[in-house]
């Protein structure tokens, strides 16, 4: 369920009509679609119906996401199969396959029409079928789809008829509805997230009251149907537009799409009913006094909210600044950053390890610092000398001259049999060596001891070498770039641990658009004690406020596309070669960015 070999069969049918077709077709099942098929249900069809496809829509592709973000499988390879449409997101489960069968499933069994049950069939088919098609995905991830798609229908009918939710009071009711999404909102933040649990929260809150309040006829006159429609959607796409503009990422965008659904429920059928488009029967019930009080605290409420949202964006864009670019990283799509040199193709942090990642077009170097026992900086990882070389013991206890001494070749192996490297005289190169030797390379220096003053101590070296142009400073410890920012403004930093975890833990919390950036580059793994750090939502937030994002270290072909996809600045690899490779396949395909 998770080979090619499908995929491969079903492609030599291909032809550029069929790709046009199912490009097509595939477009049906993007969030797109459900942006404008859920408004019309719910304005031209019936409100009832409407409502509750909008819960299974915004439910299901919210799972689906979940699930995504946590299992992060992969897609078919370009290199196996032909694709027509690169998808960043990791593969399993297949959203196209998954919304499809919600959407078009619910409406088959609610409206019960059966030119609607076969053209329900036939869309469930065809969109699932051009994920294939189009090489984007296992069978087995729209199999996937398709299972929890139908357990959600299931599950929800069950619940729906059992009405354990209408039994709560209005009140009960809207703070479940509020409270619960926001809940769920750390476990996982894309753009498309935000926009599922916001206009859950806006929709469903303003339905509770809206229902009775604000009622509406469905279906209404031709003339009065397609005013209705282009006034709601006018609406609807200026608020999105406005959105997307302005509003910055996290809680305030939540709020934001809440704001929307607001419009769908409550905002639209008021306008509908004051220009007597809303239908014959849609007034004179009487409501309970209750509602009324109800409704002037809710949007007294959404008031305040909307200004909370107009004031956070204000806020963003006027006082809190942007990165910039650091003006010493060469320009490209993808910076491609030897990890220790290359530390796959020779032994790391040594000159040949620094000559190997030139070789295949290294934009970076990246190598480790340590001062030997007479406070020089030489380039080594480890703080002792015993895993790269033949000797044993610590740096900082060594003098230049007994470092010089060992075989730094001694324990490289790319097979663990054979170790072509010993006696070669490979030895570990100190850092002003380093950069004489390579007097043109961009190096990206991360410094391993922990105390201040040694930045000190590099920067002269540096300065010395004439290099400070062509060289950023990155370490695990707060103290150590907070003392190079003071000491060479002018020399872009990393952020510290200590930082990187400050800025997750916002982004995480949904207010990382309010933390001013204290460097020039996330350097982070995509993995932290079982946590995804580097998720879509970070990489989204470093982006908007001009921060590189530069994610190490990724050796595998499948992880580097989707850490590309993730839209990463930079690649931290072993393997430059790999990442080359990846990159000239990447060229040949353009991102779709769908459900992510």
């Amino acid at each position: 369920m998770f080979d090619v070999g499908f995929i491969q069969w079903l492609q030599q049918f291909s032809s550029p009509a069929l790709d046009r077709f199912f490009l097509l077709v595939t477009n049906l099942g993007s969030h797109y679609a459900y942006m404008a098929i859920l408004p019309f249900v719910f304005w031209a069809v019936d409100r009832q119906v409407g409502r509750r496809l909008a819960g299974l829509i915004l439910g299901t592709m919210w799972l689906n996401g979940l699930v995504k973000e946590h299992m992060v499988m992969p897609r078919p390879h370009p290199a196996d199969v032909r694709v027509l449409g690169f998808e960043p997101s990791p593969g399993f489960p297949s959203g196209h396959a998954q919304g499809a069968l919600t959407l078009w499933g619910y409406l088959a069994f609610a409206l019960r029409r059966r030119w609607l049950t076969w053209l329900a069939v036939v869309l469930i088919l065809l969109i699932s079928l051009s994920r294939l098609y189009l090489g984007v995905h296992f069978p087995g991830d729209v199999l996937g789809g398709w299972a929890i798609a139908a357990v959600v229908l299931v599950a929800v009918h069950v619940l729906a008829e059992l009405q354990l939710f209408a039994a709560l009071s209005v009140r009960l009711r809207m703070l479940l509805i509020f409270l619960v999404p926001l809940l769920l909102y750390p476990l996982y933040q894309t753009s498309t997230s935000e926009q599922l649990i916001g206009f859950f929260i806006g929709f469903f809150t303003a339905e509770t009251l809206s229902a009775e309040m604000v009622p509406f006829r469905a279906r209404v006159g031709f003339f009065q149907q397609v005013v209705k429609l282009l006034i709601g959607y006018l609406g609807f796409a200026a608020l999105v537009a406005l959105h997307m503009m302005f509003v910055p990422p996290g809680l305030p965008a939540v709020l934001g799409y809440s704001m929307i659904g607001i419009w769908l429920s409550i905002g639209a059928p008021a306008l509908f009913r004051r220009l007597g488009l809303a239908g014959e029967g849609a007034f004179g019930r009487r409501v309970d006094a209750r509602m009324h009080g109800y409704m002037r605290h809710y949007m007294a409420t959404a008031l305040v909210v909307l200004l909370l949202v107009a004031g956070s964006t204000l806020y963003v864009r006027s006082a809190v600044p942007m990165g910039t670019r650091p003006a010493v990283l060469p320009e490209a799509d993808v910076l491609v950053i030897g990890h220790r040199g290359a530390a796959g193709l020779a032994p790391e942090n040594t000159l040949p390890s620094i000559a190997a990642a030139l070789e295949y077009n290294a934009h970076v170097v990246e190598v480790d610092l340590w001062p030997s026992r007479e406070g020089i900086p030489v380039v080594l990882h480890d703080e002792t000398v015993d895993r790269t070389t033949n000797g044993t013991g610590r740096v900082t206890d060594m003098t230049v001259a007994e470092l010089k001494a060992l075989d730094a070749g001694y324990h490289f192996t790319e097979d663990g049999v054979t170790y072509p490297w010993r006696g070669r005289g490979v030895t570990i190169p100190t850092l002003e060596e380093m950069l004489r030797e390579f007097p043109d390379t961009v190096f990206l220096l991360e410094i391993k001891y922990p105390e201040p003053d040694f930045v000190n101590t590099v920067l002269e070296v540096v300065d010395a070498a004439g290099a400070r142009g062509r060289v950023l400073i990155e370490s695990f410890h707060d103290a150590v770039v907070q003392r190079a920012r003071e000491a060479a403004p002018d020399v872009p930093t990393s952020y510290g641990q200590g930082e990187l975890i400050r800025f997750a833990l916002a982004q995480r919390l949904g207010v990382g658009a309010f933390v001013r950036p204290v460097g020039d580059i996330l350097a982070m793994p995509e993995w932290y004690s079982g946590i995804r750090v580097v998720n879509p939502g970070l990489a989204r937030l470093a982006r908007k406020k001009g921060i590189q994002l530069h994610v190490w270290t990724i050796n595998d072909e499948d992880s580097m596309i989707r850490i590309i996809g993730l839209g990463a600045d930079a690649v931290i690899t072993d393997y430059p070669d790999r990442l080359q490779r990846v990159l000239a396949l990447l060229e040949e395909h353009s991102t779709e960015d769908v459900f992510y």
